[in-house]
């Protein structure tokens, strides 16, 4: 069978089958028993050039780690709902909805932006020490966040600290899968990554039973305990496979950041779509316990609505990471980006004051959501060399996080005085960005294989 050639990778032909005839892996050449000629992405030269181990104690037991790193680092990311929740009707309650944004908008500014430099530094030294560093600034960060009352002192507690903490271990702890996985690296990352729903799950629900029993100050220290465990844990069990390969083995040292890597058209527009989708996601997320309570939702059960939207995501996590190895990645981040935007826009826009409707989005919502976070750097693998990957990873994260900054800003002016109205403009708007992502992706898919739709890519 021909191979064709698409931008800088090869693309090779094999044919889409239903799942009980089709190898979770890439196809290595062309196999005579097929008949029809469908496309699929195959991996870089560096794939082909190393000898992936794909599963084993060692290699699980990496997974195992990342997920409870991610319990912790995504797991709080999708838990600041529950901190923004609390802080606006108690420390600060006389501060303004817009001003308060900022502290958040800053934590997730920089727990990606950041990755623009650890994205080389893990390419070259590999986890380890990215992941001792992080935890040390995470527990410190979280720790004083307990005694904040001030807005000045939560965003260096927790928007600089804390952020910081995180952003020294995000790429390392999905990083490193990408060393030991490649066939199964779908399912394998959707393990890890399940961490961060996970975390979603326990941490608003601690949050929720620790604030009534012993207020703020205890309920954070508590957290950072627990985060601390989780850290340690992946520090000591999320190891590169090889920590100096990028400066050893092609011998010479990375830049921190090429925005030629911008002009790959389809690196391009996968950014373009995850900036936005994540700007809706992010959003939607920090918003949406306030949102509750807004329509009659108690506090409480406001922090029982994330649990749910992220309980969701558990399977939202997994089952789309084992479709994608058998249907392509890219396929599989498409459709679930259109059922993301369409459960804000059919569900939590036009029924949002029902509070049956509000629980039913967060389970649709959370379910097609937990791929933005999931697939994304599973599919980014499939356009990059591994030795360039934590590059590329940092250069999208620092552009996603320029709208994380200024996004929540954004959202929190919409919102303005929390009257019935705005909020709902609030729910357009996330709703719209989040269609505008999976039209980008699209087009990111496009420039791999092109308006061929029975492809595996």
């Amino acid at each position: 069978m021909p191979i064709q050639s698409v931008g800088e990778r090869p693309i090779e032909s094999f044919e889409l089958q239903p799942p009980g005839g089709v190898s979770t892996g890439v196809s290595r050449g062309p196999e005579p028993e097929l008949s029809q000629e469908t496309t699929t992405v195959s991996q870089t030269e560096n794939h082909e050039d190393q000898d992936f181990p794909d599963g084993g104690t060692k290699a699980y037991s990496v997974v195992f780690g990342s997920f409870m790193g991610l319990v912790s680092t995504f797991g709080l990311l999708n838990s600041m709902g529950a901190i923004q929740a609390y802080v606006s009707n108690h420390q600060l309650s006389h501060v303004s909805t817009s001003t308060i944004s900022w502290i958040f908008s800053i934590y997730l500014a920089l727990s990606f932006a950041v990755g623009v430099v650890v994205g080389p530094v893990f390419d070259r030294i590999g986890s380890r020490f990215l992941l001792l560093g992080g935890c040390c600034l995470s527990f410190a960060g979280l720790m004083s966040t307990a005694s904040c009352t001030q807005v000045w002192q939560f965003i260096l507690a927790l928007s600089i600290c804390v952020g910081l903490g995180n952003a020294l271990m995000v790429t390392p702890l999905v990083g490193v899968i990408g060393q030991w996985f490649l066939r199964k690296r779908g399912v394998a990352i959707g393990m890890a990554t399940t961490g961060g729903s996970v975390g979603g799950i326990a941490i608003p629900l601690m949050l929720r039973s620790l604030y009534t029993s012993v207020g703020f100050t205890w309920a954070i220290r508590v957290l950072a305990f627990f985060c601390l465990g989780c850290q340690l844990c992946a520090a000591l069990l999320a190891t590169s496979r090889d920590a100096v390969y990028a400066a050893d083995k092609y011998g010479k040292k990375q830049k921190f950041i090429e925005f030629r890597h911008l002009l790959d058209r389809k690196l391009a527009f996968l950014i373009a779509g995850t900036f936005v989708v994540e700007l809706a996601l992010m959003s939607a997320t920090t918003y949406f316990a306030s949102y509750a309570i807004k329509q009659g939702i108690s506090q409480s059960s406001s922090y029982l609505l994330l649990t749910i939207f992220n309980a969701s995501g558990v399977l939202g996590r997994w089952i789309p990471g084992y479709i994608s190895d058998i249907y392509g990645r890219f396929n599989v981040m498409v459709v679930m980006l259109i059922g993301f935007a369409l459960s804000i826009l059919i569900i939590w826009l036009p029924f949002g004051q029902y509070h049956g409707a509000i629980y039913t989005f967060a389970v649709a919502g959370g379910f097609t959501s937990a791929s933005i976070l999931t697939m994304t750097p599973v599919c980014l693998g499939e356009i990059t060399p591994t030795n360039e990957f934590g590059q590329r990873y940092g250069l999208l994260y620092i552009i996603v996080s320029c709208g994380n900054l200024f996004g929540i800003p954004a959202s929190a002016a919409i919102i303005g005085d929390e009257s019935e109205r705005n909020y709902r403009m609030f729910v357009l708007f996330c709703g719209l960005l989040s269609l505008a992502g999976a039209v980008c992706w699209f087009i990111s898919r496009y420039h791999i294989v092109g308006l061929k739709l029975n492809v595996r890519v």
